[in-house]
């Protein structure tokens, strides 16, 4: 049997449909979402509205942990009978273990593979996974296909409007005073990639401000660079996400923008509400 070239490999923070997984051939690797003890598949065993019922009920802020290095294993023991070698894009290596544990499965099956850290999540890996592809089908050499893959991941831009500051002080990371302040001051927190990192940028008052911040920040990316791969990812908030999509486009209008929901690995730590404006440099 003559193997096909490319398998291409992600995980569930990349939020892809299993439509469009279908679509382009894409092997997605679940995380999981503990809540009271109980473990969840991301993306399989439970709906987005299962999933922000569950988070507003719990006291405790749900755990994430990353897929076990045999899920890994077992895929590429199977991949390696189809195809030549993998590609794998996985969520940045700075917030999760995914990446380092893929690749660990990927020599414990001999399955040739190239790794992408891309330092970014959701809809904007989503998107460098479809820009891969599309590579590929232009019959780029892999060389090519991995140098633009890695220059992508390196020019990734994303900013979060924290939604809920009772998640964040549910997972320990607000003090009982911080959330007591933090809601009679409005208080916005931003959180931006840094190299792979998801860390504090601003803190702002009002919801209002902190959007104006994030576009700020978008506009001054247009105003010294061509931008592209612009998405708005929400934590059950398309209303929000749709004002805010208007409002990009108001900057760039020759831009196209995607929505989609954040995945709930990503929701559980961010909180119901939260949303996040991805886009690339070049």
């Amino acid at each position: 049997m003559t193997k096909k070239k490319i398998a291409w490999i992600t995980d569930s923070v990349s939020c892809i449909s299993p439509e469009l997984a279908e679509q382009y051939g894409i092997h997605i690797v679940p995380l999981s979402i503990i809540f009271d003890n109980k473990q969840y598949r991301d993306g399989e065993d439970l709906t987005y509205d299962e999933f922000y019922d569950l988070l507003n009920k719990s006291d405790k802020s749900p755990t994430t942990s990353q897929p076990a290095i045999g899920e890994f294993v077992e895929l590429y023991t199977k991949l390696k009978e189809e195809y030549e070698m993998g590609i794998a894009i996985h969520v940045t290596s700075k917030v999760s273990g995914t990446f380092n544990t893929s690749i660990m499965a990927a020599e414990m099956a001999e399955f040739p593979m190239v790794h992408i850290d891309s330092k970014i999540g959701a809809k904007a890996l989503e998107f460098m996974m479809l820009e891969g592809i599309r590579l590929e089908n232009e019959s780029k050499t892999i060389d090519e296909i991995t140098n633009h893959l890695n220059t992508m991941a390196s020019t990734a831009k994303g900013y979060a409007i924290v939604g809920s500051l009772e998640q964040l002080n549910k997972g320990g990371r607000v003090s009982g005073l911080g959330l007591l302040l933090g809601n009679l001051l409005q208080i916005k927190p931003i959180l931006g990639f840094d190299d792979g990192s998801l860390a504090p940028y601003e803190k702002v008052r009002t919801l209002k401000k902190a959007e104006k911040r994030i576009l700020e920040l978008f506009k001054e990316s247009c105003d010294s660079k061509n931008v592209y791969g612009v998405s708005i990812c929400h934590a059950n908030h398309i209303d929000k996400a749709n004002e805010l999509k208007k409002k990009v486009l108001d900057i760039n209008s020759s831009i196209q923008v995607e929505i989609g929901d954040l995945s709930p690995v990503i929701s559980a730590h961010v909180g119901e509400g939260s949303f996040v404006l991805f886009w690339f440099e070049k």
